[in-house]
């Protein structure tokens, strides 16, 4: 899914490091693609994904819907509504590597995933 994402903040150091904000949602991610300079306190649209580096930890979990960034580093627990192709946590989060294909039985249930970090797509088209 497309957002217009409000950029608050980006590293200094770490290039591929933002801060978005998304329909009230706040996270840290990386920009796995940029084509333009991004500048902070501006919106631009993007897709929002996951990485992970090892392999998928999914279970089910109660219902709720959030990301939460564990310690202070770029790992998150995504928990939300598994799809076919993406999971929802407030923010709808697309599975490029199709991690969930193997989960049928879950679409439509409450799961909480962990991921490395969180994958962002700046978009040249707008929202």
């Amino acid at each position: 899914m497309i957002y217009n994402a409000f950029v608050k903040g980006l590293d200094p150091h770490i290039e591929e490091e933002v801060i978005l904000k998304i329909e009230g949602i706040e996270f840290k991610g990386f920009s796995s693609v940029c084509p333009y300079e991004i500048e902070v306190g501006k919106k631009y649209p993007v897709l929002v994904g996951f990485t992970i580096l090892d392999e998928l930890v999914i279970r089910e979990k109660r219902k709720t819907k959030e990301l939460e960034r564990i310690d202070l580093g770029y790992q998150y627990y995504i928990r939300g509504i598994l799809q076919e192709n993406s999971i929802d946590a407030g923010i709808v989060l697309t599975d490029e590597d199709e991690y969930f294909s193997e989960y049928p039985y879950l679409i439509g249930e409450h799961v909480e995933i962990k991921v490395d970090r969180i994958s962002i797509e700046f978009l040249r088209d707008s929202v």
